[in-house]
């Protein structure tokens, strides 16, 4: 038996009405503009990363000039600046951090010149004032530590 349909039934659209179009996308926006913040720091880790091997890397250079020219080296760290610097070097030499990574320099009173200036110093012997510069962002650590007694830099990520 053949059924007789409605010659409306074959015109019949589908698809989705423009409201419903525009709620999808209300939402899908809503969700991004939330989710956003919480994956992205503005900061990758791998900016992270060279951030703290570059601070490292500036600390065991003034160590070895240090040693190598007999005399103190210190390097300088602007906190309010960003800035790191070896003045006092063969080569002067200025490091910038990056936004969006918070610093914090741990260093003796001695060489602490107010709250956002201060300086690690190295000696001809290989020690160092010590102290430590953390580069945090969120939750992601990455520790700088300099020993007193050898001048010994590592970095430490927690």
């Amino acid at each position: 038996m053949i059924s007789r349909r409605s010659p409306h039934f074959f015109l019949r659209k589908r698809g989705f009405t423009l409201l419903e179009i525009i709620a999808v996308i209300l939402v899908i926006g809503i969700v991004s503009a939330l989710a956003s913040p919480l994956y992205f720091s503005g900061v990758s880790a791998t900016q992270h990363r060279a951030a703290a091997r570059e601070v490292a890397q500036m600390l065991r250079l003034a160590r070895t000039e240090a040693v190598a020219k007999r005399t103190d080296i210190g390097v300088d760290f602007d906190l309010e600046q960003r800035t790191m610097q070896m003045p006092a070097a063969t080569t002067r030499r200025i490091a910038k951090i990056p936004e969006g990574i918070e610093i914090n320099l741990t260093t003796t009173a001695a060489e602490t010149k107010n709250e956002k200036q201060a300086s690690v110093r190295f000696y001809p012997d290989g020690g160092a004032t010590g102290g430590r510069v953390s580069l945090k962002v969120r939750e992601r650590e990455y520790r700088v530590d300099i020993d007193w007694l050898t001048g010994r830099v590592s970095i430490d990520e927690s």
